[in-house]
């Protein structure tokens, strides 16, 4: 009778999905300067910050060439799959990026 529950059982059945605050670490002093304030994504918060667009582009690209080797022949399909997902979603990130760098020289063209 107990394994029919388990069976039909979903984690989205007690859970909810959605965003929760980080965690914080004990003894982590907090600052509370709008600099410090992060919404979690702090690998792309720097790269954003800190990195030229050409040279993310570079990166991105380089990451494509050497899967469209794998997407084409491939040892197994799985293989062939997984290398064709992979740069369904290296296009995405360099259309998000591409994105959040002109919103970001927006914002900074605004302020001048």
């Amino acid at each position: 009778m107990a394994d029919d529950k388990l069976k039909s059982f979903k984690i989205g059945d007690s859970h909810r999905p959605g965003m929760s605050a980080p965690a914080k670490k004990a003894g982590a002093q907090t600052d509370d300067k709008p600099e410090s304030i992060s919404l979690g994504f702090t690998r792309i918060e720097t790269l954003l910050e800190k990195e030229d667009p050409v040279l993310v582009g570079e990166g991105l690209n380089a990451l494509m060439q050497k899967l469209e080797p794998m997407a084409k022949s491939g040892a197994t399909n799985r293989e062939r799959a997984g290398a064709k997902a992979g740069m369904a979603a290296i296009e995405r990130a360099v259309d998000l990026i591409d994105y959040l760098f002109q919103t970001k020289a927006a914002m900074e063209a605004d302020q001048s």
